[in-house]
């Protein structure tokens, strides 16, 4: 059986959701599919919008026996204007392939329809444009088509992150597929409040290979760039939306109260952020602000991290965390429904309000004076990954899903 994944990014960028497609498509894999990723040239988030960010060439590779299809971006404003004009029309098809993050992929339908899939898979939101290609093929080809939306809904009584995710358009993309698999309960419930039909919503959740992360050399990595202080980790995308910032000012209440730890920053980062990192240099000289880390180095860092702090607002779950967890790190959250759904505050790490930077402060403080504490919640952690997260009981739990058999019968 042939499935094919439509997404904006895949390996080699790393983050949460591309991580959760590699995994499950190395699943698929395993039990005798044939897995293919169609997807763009970007790496940066912003080339998805501007040209001279990082991209991968335009060549067809394989990883794992995942055969990758990368197509381009194209920059004409001509056409990125005609676009926007035909994304304010009320027509929901026209909004979903056109309306804001929509961006034009040359080739990209063509290709999906060669390529003669059983089943397709697409997300996340909000790139409904490229959604809307894969849900047409299926369609085209009569085969069932399932997403993994994995929507943001932000913080309560604040709708700027859940207004780029839950617009009357996105919501009927999502009906439009046979089956919507969530990452938390949080997700199902709300986009059955939403509209979204509830017999095409299923919880799934999602795992990591613990292999995949833990067993790193935490010496290897403070010899290489010169730490010996208790290091605080902020893993992922460097971004506002995602806590970074407050993250350096929180660390900035600490140092100037004597606390000697060191910030290590790892991951790609918005510009916006760099040109902010720049402005904060002379107060931060104990900050390491790294680029994407390879496999081997994520190890590392993460074995010699003492605190992993992800203060997010725009998560469906937090695939860092597990991580941190699979390494008995104590970890540090934003008190968002997703992260409740996943955190046992005091148990198995903290929370505190997105965006406070002294509550944030706090929370590393009581975590980098009390290594009793920080064993202790590591290793509790650890033990609700490997019970609850651990890929190998939760993705094969997915798999049978992606039955080809399985016509559904539920299309609206």
């Amino acid at each position: 059986m042939h499935i094919a994944f439509v997404i904006p990014r895949f390996y080699p960028y790393r983050g949460g959701y591309e991580n959760h497609i590699l995994l499950l498509a190395r699943f698929l894999r395993g039990a005798g599919n044939r897995t293919s990723v169609f997807t763009t040239t970007a790496l940066d988030l912003e080339s998805f919008w501007l040209e001279g960010f990082r991209t991968c060439p335009l060549v067809r590779t394989n990883y794992d026996g995942i055969e990758i299809h990368r197509f381009p971006i194209s920059y004409r404003r001509w056409l990125r204007r005609a676009g926007r004009i035909l994304g304010t029309l009320p027509d929901w098809r026209l909004k979903a392939k056109f309306a804001r993050p929509a961006f034009p992929v040359r080739g990209l339908a063509e290709a999906l329809r060669e390529s003669r899939p059983d089943v397709i898979h697409v997300g996340p939101l909000p790139y409904s444009a490229l959604m809307s290609t894969g849900i047409a093929e299926a369609r085209r080809r009569r085969v069932p088509i399932l997403t993994t939306p994995c929507v943001h809904f932000g913080e309560e009584n604040n709708n700027q992150i859940s207004s780029h995710f839950t617009h009357p358009f996105q919501i009927r993309v999502l009906n439009e597929c046979d089956r919507v698999l969530t990452l938390t309960r949080t997700e199902a419930q709300r986009l059955e409040r939403l509209g979204v039909s509830p017999r095409k919503l299923v919880f799934c959740g999602t795992g990591i290979e613990p292999a995949d992360v833990t067993g790193g050399d935490p010496n290897r990595f403070k010899t290489k760039y010169g730490v010996s202080e208790p290091i605080v980790l902020h893993l992922g995308m460097k971004a506002p939306d995602k806590g970074t910032p407050c993250v350096i000012e929180s660390m900035k209440i600490l140092w100037l109260k004597g606390v000697r730890a060191h910030l290590v920053l790892a991951g790609p980062s918005l510009s916006s952020f760099e040109r902010y990192v720049l402005e904060q240099a002379p107060y931060c000289q104990r900050v390491l602000n790294l680029g994407p880390v390879d496999d081997t180095e994520k190890r590392d860092l993460l074995a010699a991290a003492d605190v992993v702090v992800q203060p997010s607002r725009v998560e469906s779950l937090g695939l860092v965390l597990l991580e941190a967890w699979a390494n008995g790190k104590p970890i540090i959250a934003a008190d968002i429904a997703v992260s409740r759904e996943l955190v046992d505050p005091g148990n198995d790490g903290l929370l505190v309000p997105f965006g406070d930077r002294s509550a944030l402060a706090d929370a590393i403080f009581r975590l980098l004076r009390d290594s009793a504490t920080r064993t202790m919640m590591g290793m509790r952690g650890k033990q609700k990954m490997l019970q609850h997260f651990s890929a190998d009981s939760v993705i094969r739990d997915i798999i049978p899903l992606f039955s080809a058999e399985s016509k559904f019968s539920l299309r609206l």
